[in-house]
């Protein structure tokens, strides 16, 4: 068990590195909109549902959403995921956590990293702080460092732990942010962005949001800016993108507008759950259905998806009736200012096309 893991406290120098790779600065800090853990819904019928409290970490938080909803549809096989108890939401908590950062750490060995209060700052400490141009936040320079050389291990850690991953006001989605960096390695996940020669990237998106890299990392274990499959080759200037089919998926708003092509590795996962990317924020959809989904992508069909925003106080699942029928021609393309199609049907359609989507009953999200 985890208990096995020693933790050691960050050394300020790593501190000081992983606030560069996120925040571009060591004098960058999450805002106060990521200071918050994983924890439940206590809505009837979205027991399974992480919520969030203000707009910035959804990328983190759907993600995680997405692989702790595997965990619960087609590893526990939970019949009614709606109503779940607070311990098996915990226990599917630690798997995606644990999921996340040993994908990351390509399936080697995992950094779990927790804050257990405040560091004590002494002289030295002051002095490397100093040099490095760091600034104390509370969070990153108070981590205790546990790694991990097997699953069992990582899940162990990430579970000792779980009371600081789910306190709702405390730091548990940093906390997970950090793990995965760490576990892929920051040389690494400096590698994955700068895929363009000479730009600095950083994982930490515009106004404190997620960035599709830090996506990107959570889903598959690379921090890369594309959601294509594999490398493309643009005379010369290598394009990364996704290395293997995902596990959760991602299907994306702008891929509707023609403005980046999301991959079948991405598409098409390896269980029907995806991240879906409308308007600069990231919500789930997911079916609990595999064979009918697996029937009616290769003959056309129905089948009910279920839609879950971690943001908008939903108080029910949203369940949404898709009938695909392969032949149909793709939909016109309207005038974007006049289209009253929710963006939500724009992103299952870029997976089926002209698909028929019923809100049964509940109003659309537009």
């Amino acid at each position: 068990g985890g208990a096995g893991v020693a933790g050691k406290q960050i050394d300020i120098k790593v501190a000081a590195e992983l606030k560069k790779v996120v925040f571009d600065s060591g004098k960058g800090r999450f805002n106060k909109a990521w200071m918050q853990g994983f924890f439940p819904s206590s809505a009837r019928g979205l027991k399974f549902g992480v919520v969030q409290t203000a707009g910035g970490p959804c990328g983190v938080l759907a993600s995680v959403q997405a692989c702790l909803l595997r965990h619960l549809l087609y590893e526990q096989r939970v019949a009614d995921v709606g109503s779940v108890t607070k311990e098996e939401f915990h226990t599917a908590l630690a798997h995606a956590l644990t999921d996340i950062f040993w994908q990351a750490g390509e399936e080697r060995s995992a950094t779990v990293a927790v804050v257990r209060g405040k560091r004590g700052v002494g002289m030295d400490d002051e002095a490397a702080m100093r040099s490095l141009e760091f600034r104390a936040d509370g969070v990153t320079e108070s981590l205790t460092l546990y790694q991990a050389s097997s699953y069992e291990d990582t899940l162990g850690a990430v579970l000792a732990s779980i009371n600081e991953f789910s306190a709702p006001d405390g730091p548990g989605v940093p906390m997970a942010l950090y793990s995965t960096v760490l576990s892929r390695g920051i040389e690494r996940v400096r590698g994955d962005m700068e895929a363009l020669e000479g730009c600095t990237a950083k994982l930490m998106g515009a106004h404190d949001y997620c960035s599709q890299e830090m996506v990107n990392l959570m889903l598959v274990g690379r921090a890369v800016p594309n959601v294509f499959d594999g490398v493309k080759d643009l005379d010369g200037l290598i394009l990364t993108g996704i290395h293997k089919q995902a596990a959760v998926g991602l299907l994306s708003l702008f891929e509707h507008y023609g403005s980046i092509e999301v991959g079948a590795r991405l598409k098409e996962p390896k269980k029907p759950i995806w991240v879906v990317c409308s308007e600069s924020h990231f919500s789930v959809l997911f079916c609990t259905d595999e064979p009918g989904i697996a029937r009616m992508s290769e003959a056309g069909g129905g089948v009910d998806l279920w839609y879950y925003d971690e943001l908008a106080k939903q108080d029910a699942p949203i369940r949404l009736s898709v009938t695909w029928d392969r032949t149909a021609a793709p939909l016109a393309i309207q005038d974007f200012d006049k289209d009253m199609t929710p963006p939500l049907e724009h992103c299952i359609r870029t997976r089926w096309p002209a698909a028929q989507v019923n809100w049964n009953g509940t109003d659309p999200i537009l």
